[in-house]
Parts: structure tokens; C-alpha cells; sequence
């Protein structure tokens, strides 16, 4: 939705933008210190753990739990105002999110990222969600919203016999609330903002539990409706655009290319329109069996990028593209460039209980189709073509994954789990690059013609390029994961999964540049069929040395299938596919609770090997982008949680990690003079702060009667870091500068009512959190939502 339709909607509910953010209404907000334990009732005088099923095996504290994992409640998240994961990317320690805008977002664990498959596994209820870029770079992880989770669980390290290929540095799992059978209830809650440089903001979202037959059948269902207006504004869209005008009469024509008026400045491009919902059915007819049903599908829509050139860096020109400098929060693409991102889950778990363990079953349908574009006016100017053009880049996206697995419960020291899993997954891509008007979007529908040509016949024809890129990848695994129980304080565990995967491809150019030399020959090109297999393992060994400590070792191990490249003839030859690469974790751990119950912990180093890495590689002339192989890393790293509870009323959570990633055998002196995008050794890897912190802050208290008031604030410091391989010479890579933010929220609670005042990003920081730059997206910031502040309003029934 764009601005004026946000307007409208916002006039149709009678509420002005000034009121929205004076007025309207919701529950929590950032701002609450969000932990692996949840703050009990005031005045309870201790923490409550959470209960995560991580393991599969079975349900567990998160204390218990011999590996380094954090969990986010659902009262936690609905309580601080939680959206979605950027809300508490910061909170968690040796996590980071690469943020590109609405929908597009990247989460690295333990400084393991490169392009490519995720390097992180992350599940939606049972569903596979993992992102996937393996093309150009729209659409990393999907910007599920978070209303109405049980929990958040994130799993620092490899989780390779669990969980699989993907989970290479880690595992976040979003696990929604599932359907109360015996108890009729929901909430509701509203929100209005303002944003510094841009507008009003609202936000709703709700949900009932509906018990059907009671005990036996029941339904969950959720809905959210948001809209962030844009904080970047475009200051020169059309520009350069020419076009065949006839300067003649009508019975004498003489058609001129004079320059198209552009329309110049737009304001607040990047605004976020979300919508979707979620329901759950559960079947409960023996105390047996259990039958899940679930479906959540969501729409995301954004007016134009998020990224800003910033002052100081002038902007790309050429022929009648006049140059321009950067400036705060200023777009300086000549063409405007929406988003639209659609996705689907839905999935099938029963659960049959046994005398001896537990059989679960699942299969799930992940499917996410993104309308993703940007400006290729820049590539163009570099080949001396310089005419305004859009790439648009539909993409859909289809992924299908079931498991079986038992999951013993033996009255004996050894209990296990074991299961079998299939994925098959589609990609369907298209390439466009379509010339673009006056107004900044294309001047119509792509053609396969060659008389459609806009570099034969300029000014009359409007495409330039045209490709289309399927793949498929089946993959089949064996896992098991055995837990001894050697003594009643010692206890080992060892696992192993069994891979297969086959990976194909077929591309078809429907558009050469120039167009097609005859008749058009849309000959499919196949890939070669490429087939990995992988065994991966870990061993863990624990010992509780007192009820208020744990001690554990383990070393894992994890992978990333290889891939395939898109052809990128007839411009400079790049590589058919790239190989998987591979990690190795060695870790010490420690956690446990101190003083009743007063002050929890948990702490843990590790060393990763990692090898054969996948990263994004660039043509020496920086136009074009492939994946390639480049070398092997290290990784050494410190992580820790504190929470404690020193007086009533009051928690204080402490958190942070030290991460040292650097390449150990990088490209060659001469490869890299080649091509300065390469790392060399001892480079640092991009986008992996040294150094990450929390501090959070909540004091809940009675006031009078039945009220009580919050004060909870939050602040996060991410230390610097680069945004590519800095290599011997690369012009590309952008030191990003450190940042802190600060949230804050001042609330009050009345039985079912919370009214909550607050402020996110409360000094209006520019945090550098991501850069793009190449010679086909040139230096481009991207930073957090600027300051935001407003109202919000809940009621639980």
C-alpha cells in the first residue's frame, strides 16, 4: 500500500496521522528486555525458565540443556511489542541481522554468512523457511510477523543431525501458540506511531482460542494488519529518460528524442504495508493422538528501497543522467523500485504416543512468491548505455519437507530419537530489464521481440534483457541422536545425519541484449546435474556439577549443499556451479541459577573451522555477480546471558558476544589484483561485529489498587564491521561504523488493560546496519527505522 492509500485507510478509520501517533493504541513495545527467562509475576522474587523441545527428544528448561540456546517467551515478546525478528535481533547474543528493507533479511549466527543458501536453519511451527539467494539478491529470509508465539528458540552452533544442511552456524525456530482445548479467550491490540522524516504509523493484530468440542477440538486464529510509513525519500526519479517527440505537425512529422520530464522528488519510498493471519486446528481425540492442522499466509508490499546514498558519495551519471550528491535518508536511483512479497505456509503434525516414546509426523508446504526490482540504470551507464531501465525479478519459491521420527522414553540410561526427512524445492525466476518513464517505473510489459529491442531501436523499443532460471533440489536424510545417561550428574550424547541431495537447472534467454540475431531461438540451456552427499556428526558430553551448575563440551559438525550459476553469456564466462562448504565447532559451556533463583547465567567459547566457503564473487569488471568458493576461516568466539532479579520488582538482563572471523587461506595476490572483491588472508569476513551488547531494564510495580506501572528501556551496541572482503584494493568494500540504540517504554496494567507510551531508536541513530555497492548498486546505506514514537493499547478477554 502506498502513502496516500495509508492516508485514506487512516481517514476512513477517522484517525488523522498526528492522532494516530497521539492516540491510537496498542499493547507493549520494544523496548522490554527480552531473555531466555521470563520475569514472573511482580513481587514473586524469582525468574522463570522456559520450556523449549530443541532436542526433539523431549521437553526441557532451557538450564537443562547442555547447548548454547536462547528462548524468547510469548509473554516476553507480546509484552515488549514484538514485530518482527529485528525487534530482538539485538537481545541475542552472536546473532546479527543484515537488513535490506521490507522482506529481505539475512540472520547470521557466529559470523558464519556468505551468499548462497542460509547458513542458518530457520523453522516456522515444523515448516522449513530457510532463505535462499542464490541469484541476484532479492528475497533472503521472510519477514514473518511474530504475534502470537509461544516462543522464540535460537540454537547458536551447528545443528547439522538435527535439523540439516542449512543449520550450519545455528537454528532459530519460531514455535506458535497451539489451540487451548478447553479455554474460550484472545486479545486485542491497536498502535499508533510517529516516525522522525516520515509519518504516522498503525498497527493491529489479535487473537481468539476457540475450543470447539471441549478437550477434544479446537481452533487458534490470528491476524495482523501494519503499515510503516517511508523514511527515504527519492530525489531524482525519471531523470535521463528521452523520448521520440514529434515536433512537427501532424501532416509534417518530425520526431525528435528530446529529454522526458521527470517527476523528480518522492517522498518516504520505502513504506511497509503488512497483512496476514494464521490458523490452527487441533484434533485431541485420545489422549494418544494428537492432530495438528496449521496455515499462515501474509502479504508485504513497499513503495521503493531502503537504501540511502549518504553524504559525501556522489551518485552514479551519465549522458543526460545528470550527477548528484547523497545526502540524510536520500534515494538517488533514477527509477523507483516496489516490492511485493507473498508466502504461504501450511503443514500436517500428528503425534501418537506410545508405551515406549513418541511418533511424530509432518509435512509442510513453504511457498513465497517476491516481486522483487531495482534500478539497472547503473550497469547500463557502465556499458555506456546510458538509458533508465528496471530489472524486475518475480521470483516463486516452493518448498516441501516432511519428517517421521520416534522419540524414545525409556525407563533405561540411553534414550534416543531417530527419523527420516525429504525436502523438494522450486525456484522460478525471471529477469526483465525493461526501460523505464518520466514517473520512474517501466514504460510497459516485457517482450521477447527483437523489434521490442531498446538497444536497436531506441526510443521505441523497451526491453533489454530477458532470462528465466529454473531449479530443482531434492534432498533425502537419515538422522539419529542417542542421550546416555552415564550417572545421575553425568550424561554424553552423540548424533548423526546421513545427506543426499540432487540439484538441477534449466535457464532459456528470452531477451539477448540486441535481441536475437534471426527468428528467436528460446533454446533451453540445462545445467549440469550436480548430486552432494554429506555425513554430518556431533558428540556433547555434560556434567551437573551442583544443581546450580552445568558444564558441558561439544564439537559439531555442519554443511551447506553446493548450487548452481546462471549463465551470464554473452558478457565475461563465470563459473556452472560451486561446491558445498563445511564447518567444524568446538565449544565449552557453562549455566546455571544462583540464590534462589535470583540470578541465572549462562556462558560458552567456541573455535570454528570452517572450509570451501561460499561466498559472492564478481567479475573483474564489478557488473556481474556469481557464487564461487574462496578458501577456509576461523572463527573464535565468546558468549554470555546474565539475568538476575536483585530486587522485587526489578529484572536486569546483561547479554553480549566477541566474535573474531577472519579468512585463513583467501585468494591468491594475483587472483585478487584480478579481481579486488576476493578476501585474502587474514581478511576480516564481512558484516561481523567484534563485539555485540545488551543491557535491559524492567520495573514493573504496583501503584495503586489493582494498577501497575512499567519502565523497561533496552540498549544495544554492535560494534564495526565491513560490509565486503576488504582484499588488497577493493573499491566495493564500506566500513560500516558502530552504533548503539536505545528503546523505552512507560506503561500501565489493569487486569485485562495494558496502555504503554514508548520510543524505539529514542536518539534517532543511523545505524549502518547493511551496504550494498557495486558497479550495479553503487554505495548504498541501509539503517534502522528512525526514531519512532507512540501509543499502544491491549485487552485480553
Amino acid at each position: 500500500m502506498n502513502i496516500t492509500m495509508g492516508r485514506r485507510l487512516a481517514a476512513k478509520l477517522g484517525v488523522s496521522g498526528r492522532l494516530l501517533a497521539a492516540a491510537a493504541g496498542i499493547a507493549a513495545t520494544l523496548g522490554a528486555p527480552l531473555t531466555a527467562m521470563g520475569q514472573t509475576a511482580a513481587g514473586s522474587g524469582g525468574l522463570e525458565e522456559i520450556v523449549v523441545t530443541a532436542n526433539k527428544l523431549n521437553a526441557q528448561k532451557v538450564l537443562d540443556i547442555p547447548v548454547s540456546i536462547q528462548a524468547i517467551g510469548g509473554d516476553t515478546l507480546r509484552a515488549a511489542g514484538v514485530s518482527g525478528i529485528m525487534d530482538v535481533a539485538g537481545q541475542i547474543p552472536g546473532l546479527s541481522i543484515q537488513d535490506l528493507g521490507p522482506g529481505d533479511k539475512k540472520y547470521v549466527i557466529r559470523g558464519i554468512n556468505s551468499t548462497g543458501d542460509a547458513t542458518t536453519g530457520v523453522y516456522y511451527g515444523e515448516a522449513v523457511i530457510s532463505g535462499s539467494n542464490a541469484d541476484d539478491g532479492g528475497g533472503f529470509e521472510s519477514d514473518i510477523r511474530l504475534y502470537d508465539l509461544n516462543r522464540i528458540e535460537v540454537l547458536r552452533g551447528p545443528q547439522g543431525t538435527l535439523y540439516g544442511a542449512s543449520s550450519m552456524s545455528g537454528t532459530i525456530r519460531f514455535v506458535p501458540n497451539s489451540p487451548d482445548l478447553n479455554t474460550l479467550g484472545g486479545y486485542l491490540t491497536t498502535e499508533g506511531s510517529q516516525t522522525a522524516h516520515a509519518s504516522g504509523n498503525y498497527n493491529i493484530n489479535g487473537e481468539v482460542n476457540l475450543p470447539l468440542i471441549d478437550g477434544v477440538l479446537a481452533v487458534r486464529l490470528v491476524g495482523w494488519k501494519l503499515y510503516d510509513s517511508g523514511y527515504v525519500n527519492q530525489t531524482r526519479v525519471g531523470e535521463g529518460v528521452t523520448g521520440l517527440t514529434n515536433v512537427g505537425t501532424a501532416k509534417a512529422p518530425n520526431f525528435q528524442t528530446l529529454p522526458v520530464k521527470g517527476i523528480g522528488f518522492v517522498k518516504g519510498v520505502n513504506d511497509d504495508d503488512v497483512g496476514g493471519g494464521r490458523a490452527i486446528v487441533r484434533f485431541h481425540p485420545t489422549d494418544e493422538l494428537t492432530i495438528d492442522a496449521n496455515y499462515t499466509s501474509q502479504t508485504e508490499t513497499s513503495g521503493g528501497s531502503s537504501r540511502y546514498t549518504p553524504a559525501g558519495v556522489a551518485a552514479f551519471s551519465g549522458g543526460p543522467i545528470l550527477p548528484t550528491q547523497g545526502c540524510d535518508l536520500c534515494n538517488t536511483d533514477v527509477t523507483l523500485s516496489p516490492w511485493k512479497d507473498n508466502l504461504k505456509v501450511f503443514g500436517l503434525t500428528v503425534e501418537y504416543k506410545t508405551g515406549v516414546g513418541t511418533i511424530t509426523g509432518t509435512t509442510n508446504q513453504y511457498n513465497r512468491t517476491t516481486d522483487f526490482t531495482f534500478d539497472s540504470t547503473p550497469v547500463l551507464v557502465s556499458f555506456n548505455v546510458p538509458v533508465p531501465a528496471e530489472t524486475l525479478e518475480p521470483r516463486t519459491r516452493k518448498v516441501n519437507s516432511s519428517e517421521l521420527r520416534f522419540a524414545s522414553d525409556l525407563n533405561f540410561p540411553v534414550n534416543f530419537v531417530t527419523g527420516v526427512y525429504r525436502e523438494h524445492e522450486t525456484q522460478d525466476l525471471a529477469v526483465q530489464v525493461i526501460t523505464t518513464g518520466g514517473n520512474g517505473l517501466v514504460t510497459g510489459p516485457f517482450s521477447t521481440s527483437t523489434a521490442d529491442d531498446a538497444l536497436d531501436f531506441p526510443g521505441v523499443g523497451n526491453t533489454f534483457f530477458g532470462r528465466t532460471d529454473t531449479r530443482r533440489d531434492t534432498q533425502y536424510a537419515g538422522f539419529g541422536e542417542a542421550t546416555w545417561k552415564i550417572t545421575d550428574a553425568w550424561t554424553a550424547i552423540a548424533g548423526l545425519r546421513y545427506f543426499t541431495e540432487t540439484l538441477n537447472g534449466v535457464q532459456t534467454q528470452t531477451h539477448p541484449f540486441g535481441g536475437f540475431p534471426g527468428a528467436p531461438n528460446l533454446v533451453p540451456i540445462v545445467d549440469p546435474e550436480q548430486t552432494f552427499n554429506k555425513v554430518t556428526w556431533k558428540v556433547n558430553s555434560s556434567y551437573k556439577f551442583t544443581e546450580e551448575l552445568l558444564g558441558y563440551g561439544t564439537i559439531s559438525t555442519g554443511f551447506r549443499s553446493g548450487g548452481l550459476n546462471a549463465v551470464s553469456e554473452p558478457f565475461e564466462p563465470i563459473p556452472a556451479a560451486y561446491a558445498p562448504d563445511t564447518l567444524t565447532n568446538f565449544e565449552l559451556g557453562a549455566k546455571g541459577r544462583l540464590f534462589g533463583g535470583l540470578f541465572d547465567y549462562q556462558a560458552d567459547i567456541y573455535f570454528i573451522k570452517w572450509n570451501n566457503i561460499q561466498v559472492q564473487e564478481t567479475t573483474a569488471d564489478g557488473a556481474f555477480v556469481f557464487q564461487g568458493n574462496a578458501g577456509d576461516a576461523h572463527v573464535k568466539g565468546v558468549e554470555f546471558e546474565f539475568t538476575a532479579h536483585p530486587i522485587q520488582y526489578l529484572s536486569v538482563n546483561f547479554a553480549g558476544s566477541y566474535q573474531d572471523a577472519f579468512l585463513t587461506n583467501g585468494a591468491k595476490l594475483q587472483q585478487a589484483r584480478l579481481n579486488p572483491t576476493l578476501g585474502v588472508s587474514g581478511d576480516a569476513i564481512p558484516n561481523v561485529p567484534k563485539f555485540q551488547l545488551n543491557v535491559g531494564l524492567n520495573y514493573t510495580a504496583p501503584i495503586a489498587g489493582d494498577w501497575q506501572g512499567v519502565i523497561a528501556t533496552d540498549v544495544s551496541y554492535r560494534d564495526a564491521e565491513t560490509g565486503y572482503f576488504a582484499g588488497t584494493n577493493n573499491k566495493f568494500n564500506i566500513p560500516l561504523a558502530p552504533y548503539t540504540l536505545m528503546n523505552l517504554r512507560l506503561g500501565v496494567i489493569n487486569g485485562p488493560w495494558s496502555v504503554t507510551a514508548f520510543a524505539r531508536n529514542l536518539t534517532d541513530k543511523r545505524a549502518q546496519v547493511s551496504v550494498i555497492n557495486s558497479s550495479q548498486d553503487p554505495d548504498a546505506l541501509l539503517t534502522v527505522r528512525p526514531r519512532t514514537i507512540g501509543l499502544t493499547a491491549t485487552r485480553k478477554f
